[in-house]
């Protein structure tokens, strides 16, 4: 079996230990994740605004 070496911050992995072996999980995030969980998390607000904005308008 080989061993691979990540160079990985320990902080930033979760290790799971089993009978058969660890597991490790690296936690990382890059800018295309933040920009599309931001650009996602925009929309949902502004469409909340225009709806809770837009009630008053369909009484007439």
């Amino acid at each position: 079996m080989e061993t691979i070496v990540v160079p990985v911050d320990v902080r930033e992995m979760t290790r799971f230990v089993t009978d058969i072996g660890e597991i490790h999980v690296i936690h990382e995030i890059t800018l295309g994740d933040l920009i599309v969980s931001t650009t996602i998390t925009a929309l949902i607000i502004f469409l909340l605004i225009s709806r809770v904005i837009g009630k008053g308008d369909d009484d007439v």
